[in-house]
């Protein structure tokens, strides 16, 4: 119901009476009738649909559903993708922590997107946005907005991701460098096993008769603890084939240990963290002094690549390294297959000569 007030002032206003889905009257008053019309028509539409959202629950602010979403909405996430999310929403709450939730336009995020892109790499632009969606996806289920603004926004191109893999002998001559520690360069070069991966590989996971790892469990660090459950996806839960050069190096670190035992624990015992281990082999001085500049995760990108030279299929390299999505193997590997446009192409050549 548009009912027309006049004011002390002189000046008219018109009041859209409306009942919310339970029951109770609410109301909205507008300078001209138009407005109020369309008002009225929108509620009506949103009540038939079922989208009708209580404009005063929109009143609360985004640091709020931020904290209900964090109480109620990420205790399925691991503890290392929880700890990234709260990194993430630091960025989002400087903007957009104090605004009423219902105030916030899909604008606002497209200026704030590119502003935060000035002083911020487009990944964590990316991942703070998606955060930021995540919390109005939150809000929309709590009925506290009708949509999410923040999607459809045009977010900075990733770079070109870098390329720092190692041949054969680049790693065998790290490995040397770093002596035992060696050991875990090889582990990660040849069984593209994720650093999170390693720390967690026990000796039950390991069958050297039949040259297979068999991954399970994960140990990350998580705000100076380490958090140990299953690895990230039911792909990484997974079987790889151990080389032959690897039964050597391994061993040592299994036979006769306990089946619970650690392969790689850390010098006084319990899980390898990966900054101890970096400082404390010299694998970041070796690196440096080999001029190879690469991290451990680079090793295990290193095996995609050498499994590819040794003439693996990519559907083969998705499964060893655990990819849920053949589409990421491909991001990452797809350029290792371009000797394969010369074969297409002097196929080609062989049925144009027919004619």
């Amino acid at each position: 119901m548009i009912e027309r007030r006049e004011l002390p002032s002189g000046r008219v206003s018109w009041r859209v009476r409306y009942y919310g889905p339970d029951g109770r009257e609410r109301s909205k008053s507008f300078r001209l009738r138009r407005d109020a019309e369309s008002y009225e028509a929108k509620v009506r539409t949103e009540r038939n649909r079922g989208d009708w959202v209580d404009p005063r629950r929109g009143r609360t602010t985004l640091s709020d559903v931020w904290r209900d979403y964090e109480r109620i909405g990420m205790g399925h996430l691991r503890a290392t993708t929880r700890a990234s999310y709260r990194n993430a929403w630091r960025h989002v709450e400087r903007r957009f922590g104090a605004w009423p939730v219902a105030k916030i336009e899909h604008a606002d995020v497209a200026e704030w997107v590119t502003s935060f892109g000035r002083e911020a790499g487009p990944d964590l632009v990316r991942y703070a946005h998606r955060v930021l969606c995540l919390v109005l996806d939150h809000a929309m289920r709590e009925r506290r907005v009708s949509a999410n603004v923040a999607r459809g926004v045009r977010l900075p191109r990733r770079p070109p991701a870098r390329e720092r893999f190692l041949n054969a002998l680049e790693v065998q001559t790290l490995a040397d460098h770093l002596g035992r520690d060696g050991d875990l360069v090889l582990a990660m070069a040849y069984l593209g096993l994720r650093w999170s991966e390693l720390a967690a590989l026990r000796v039950a996971d390991v069958d050297l008769e039949r040259k297979r790892v068999h991954v399970v469990e994960r140990a990350t660090e998580v705000g100076g603890k380490v958090d140990v459950a299953a690895p990230k996806s039911a792909a990484s839960n997974r079987y790889i084939g151990i080389p032959t050069l690897l039964i050597t190096r391994l061993a040592p670190r299994v036979n006769g240990k306990e089946r619970a035992a650690l392969v790689f624990p850390a010098p006084g015992g319990g899980y390898l963290r990966n900054r101890n281990w970096r400082t404390r082999s010299g694998f970041d001085d070796a690196v440096k002094g080999l001029g190879l500049d690469i991290t451990p995760h680079d090793l295990r990108r290193t095996f995609g690549s050498l499994a590819r030279a040794a003439g693996a299929d990519m559907r083969w390299i998705q499964k060893a390294m655990g990819h849920e999505s053949i589409t990421t193997t491909a991001r990452i590997y797809a350029h290792l297959y371009d000797d394969e446009l010369d074969s297409v192409a002097a196929a080609l050549d062989r049925i144009g000569g027919l004619r």
